[in-house]
């Protein structure tokens, strides 16, 4: 199932997205930013719905997908 939840509002990346680094290889915040291009704008505070920065949630993405594989 297709998780099209955007994670990153600056550089309108998914969920989905982050997933596919993972599967691909990705291990680290940087790693996701290198493949994504997510939280390398610094806008997210200013773009997203919480007023928030995204990296927190990626890091639990990836904590969250580490522990499931």
């Amino acid at each position: 199932m297709k998780n099209e939840e955007i994670v990153c509002y600056c550089s309108n990346v998914t969920k989905d997205q982050i997933l596919d680094a993972l599967d691909n290889g990705a291990k680290t915040l940087n790693d996701i930013r290198r493949m994504t291009g997510a939280c390398t704008l610094g806008k997210c505070k200013e773009l997203s719905p919480i007023g928030k920065c995204c990296s927190p949630e990626i890091v639990d993405i990836i904590e969250q997908y580490q522990k499931g594989n």
